[in-house]
């Protein structure tokens, strides 16, 4: 028997109208018994109403990379025409297996226009399809070229912060580690804003008490998903670039943004995280957003606290540069 708590007696009441709307726009947009095929349209088909209206950005344009499976797209959102602008890489959520900067582009658009900076949101190839750690590298692909190229597409590639929403923030981590000890350098890349990311709990009392049908985050859900993306379940989820608490969190560790929604199962990943860079002096801003559940930051059309986490980590972006 599972002992999980009534979601309903602790939502708040616009999270409650989101999963409303949600039913309405797509009511199995959460299943993962369907197929990946069918899964993705029917995020797509819920995502829709909640990319509508917004900023509008100075302008926004398309790049093509080719990595380890051919070609794939990122999407840069200018807020304002400036000679150079600081640059956040937003890497989108979806269990690896959904998503894409359509699904996301609202969240990128907020956060360009809060931060001031361009946001270069990855079309990373999604798994099954692509196998741990293709995604990864891709990811890196990007931030090395806007490092090194920044400056030609009116961006300061020494001011580089990864940006992701749950399997984004697992990426967003994932990169920061993999350019420091497979590439050699990350010290261009100045924060990382998470929003309820997995970093390496394989249990936890979050993971025992929240997690439903409702929002597609049962332990059953968290398996499927990566049984997509690894190749070897029982051997990379000891990965250090999988389970991040299993790395070195000392060594040349940007600032951190750890977002977490009061009602997730991943919601002591972000405490752990918050606790582990505390300990290692790594300068860090935890805040649990009560009341709301996983993948909330999409719902700023309804929900005050989507907006609200976008917004601080912004804040929170600005101070990026202090000791």
């Amino acid at each position: 028997m599972e002992n999980k708590v009534d979601p309903q007696l602790l939502m708040n009441d616009q999270m409650k109208a989101v999963l409303q709307k949600s039913a309405e726009l797509a009511g199995d947009a959460f299943v993962t018994d369907v197929g990946f095929a069918e899964m993705r349209e029917n995020y797509v088909r819920e995502r829709r109403f909640w990319n509508e209206g917004g900023p509008v950005m100075a302008k926004t344009v398309e790049r093509t990379f080719e990595g380890p499976m051919g070609e794939f797209m990122a999407r840069y959102y200018y807020p304002v025409e400036a000679e150079k602008l600081p640059v956040i890489e937003f890497i989108h959520g979806g269990g690896f297996v959904v998503g894409s900067p359509d699904t996301h582009d609202r969240v990128c658009r907020i956060l360009a226009e809060k931060t001031g900076a361009v946001v270069v949101s990855v079309d990373y190839h999604l798994s099954p399809e692509s196998k741990y750690p293709t995604n990864i590298q891709e990811c890196v692909m990007v931030a090395k070229h806007l490092h090194e190229h920044g400056a030609e597409e009116g961006i300061d590639g020494d001011d580089l912060s990864f940006a992701g929403d749950s399997g984004g923030a697992v990426l967003s981590m994932a990169s920061n580690l993999w350019l420091r000890d497979e590439e050699g350098d990350n010290s261009f890349v100045k924060s990382l804003l998470l929003y309820y990311g997995f970093y390496g709990l394989e249990d936890s009392m979050s993971q025992r008490l929240y997690g439903w049908d409702i929002d597609g985050m049962r332990k059953e859900d968290l398996i499927y998903y990566n049984e997509c993306w690894l190749n070897d379940l029982a051997t990379e989820t000891k990965a250090p670039y999988v389970d991040m608490f299993h790395n070195d969190l000392t060594t040349s560790m940007p600032v951190c943004y750890i977002a977490a929604a009061g009602l997730d199962p991943l919601r002591d990943d972000s405490e752990l995280l918050h606790r582990v860079l505390d300990t290692n002096g790594v300068r860090n801003q935890h805040e649990v957003f009560e009341g709301v559940l996983h993948a909330f930051v999409h719902y700023s059309r309804m929900l005050d606290e989507a907006a609200e986490c976008i917004e601080h980590s912004a804040e929170f972006w600005k101070t990026r540069h202090q000791a």
